[in-house]
């Protein structure tokens, strides 16, 4: 019965995206994606190399996951690497990610699709990243004995497994053959039925962060334009984040704007509140103004490391984005308000490396706090400590997957 409910649900889903995709681009993007999806997985699929396939939700848990990926690249050469997206906001960046041999939206996970999908990639070990569920691929993968793991999971009290209708979706977990969870907290909820493959490896982003940062671009346009000022970057961003600091009144500082859409309305909305005192990146190499708005993708990694402080969006209801990307830089960081579900944010705070602000107010006061040089630099020490105090989840991953590889 509850098979039969999930799979309603699943196809109400699909039918709704269906219905939003004659209004929402994003929406169109991800109906789109899955025509002839199965068919081009047949095409593309070897039948000669063992497939290692791994699911992430979108670009988020993609960086969670890569550490692991990557390893595998260079440790099993010989495997075929399958890397599926659920939403177009990981697929349409990560299309042409050469660390995987092929890169896929997943289909809808309904039975006359995920059957087929399994017949068609026959893989040989799955990788999940964090909170991907998918009761039926999970179902299916089992019943063909293929390993499963889960990457960087993470387990809240006020998730449906804990619920008091949870306990179908809870035996499910029983699919996974070793949960790697990020925290004792995640372990506790779960390690009671599931004690022998519960790991507590951490959380692979610390891995990627500290990776990314040793492989930092030169920026030599946007070196120009501060031409030796300091700077703040603002990572991103949504409208709701803008009047924090917008207008920018700080005479000493520059401000760097990567925002999370980099559509044209929100550039020119983002221009427009900014005033003259602004410069797209795009229209670099001009010289004038203490605001750079960045209207690409790709950069802000880079940018960081050219700041003495960050302010990172989504901290008021969107979801906080990436904080560790400028604590592993050393930067002072500040987020909005709503970050319980990300307890990096808390534990960064802990160190004085951070600060939560809420208002146009606070966010004054703590980035003139940050501006204090001794201050600034026992903030960046306290950041890099942090984020190297938290790093090698991606090796115990590993060592699990080298036994089911055996």
């Amino acid at each position: 019965m509850m098979w039969m409910f999930y799979y309603i649900g699943v196809g109400l889903y699909g039918i709704a995206a269906r219905i939003f995709a004659l209004f929402s681009g994003k929406a169109r993007l991800w109906v789109q994606g899955r025509r002839k999806l199965l068919t081009n997985l047949a095409a593309n699929i070897p039948q000669n190399r063992q497939v290692i396939w791994m699911h992430c939700a979108s670009l988020g848990e993609f960086e969670m996951g890569r550490p692991v990926l990557e390893t595998i690249r260079k440790q099993y050469p010989d495997k075929f690497i399958l890397l599926t997206f659920f939403s177009p906001s990981g697929y349409e960046v990560r299309k042409n990610y050469p660390g995987a041999d092929l890169v896929s939206y997943l289909p809808l996970d309904l039975p006359q699709y995920n059957r087929r999908f399994l017949d068609v990639v026959k893989p040989s070990l799955a990788l999940f990243v964090k909170y991907e569920f998918w009761f039926g691929f999970m179902h299916g993968l089992y019943r063909r004995n293929v390993p499963l793991v889960l990457i960087s999971g993470r387990f809240r009290k006020d998730q449906l497994f804990f619920r008091w209708y949870g306990n179908w979706f809870f035996r499910k977990l029983s699919y996974f053959d070793s949960l790697h969870v990020q925290d004792i907290e995640s372990a506790n909820l779960v390690g009671k039925e599931f004690a022998s493959r519960v790991i507590v490896s951490g959380d692979t982003r610390f891995d990627r962060v500290m990776a990314n940062a040793a492989l930092k671009k030169e920026l030599p346009e946007i070196n120009a334009w501060l031409a030796g000022r300091p700077c703040m970057v603002a990572g991103s961003t949504w409208p709701i984040d803008d009047p924090l600091m917008l207008p920018w009144e700080d005479q000493e500082m520059a401000l760097i704007i990567a925002p999370h859409e980099v559509d044209p309305h929100r550039i020119q909305t983002l221009k427009q509140l900014a005033g003259e005192d602004a410069v797209l990146y795009s229209e670099l190499p001009q010289s004038h103004g203490r605001i750079l708005i960045v209207d690409n993708v790709g950069m802000l990694l880079s940018i960081y490391a050219l700041a003495k402080l960050a302010y990172v969006g989504g901290g008021f209801g969107s979801g906080l984005h990436n904080i560790l990307e400028p604590a592993a830089f050393g930067l002072p960081v500040l987020f909005g308000p709503e970050h319980k579900k990300f307890p990096e944010a808390a534990a960064l705070e802990k160190t004085g490396a951070a600060q939560t602000i809420f208002n146009r107010k606070t966010f004054d006061v703590a980035k003139s706090y940050y501006t204090d040089s001794r201050i600034q630099q026992k903030a960046a020490t306290a950041a890099k400590q942090f984020v190297a105090s938290h790093a090698g989840a991606s090796e115990k991953i590993m060592q699990t997957i080298h036994e089911l590889l055996k």
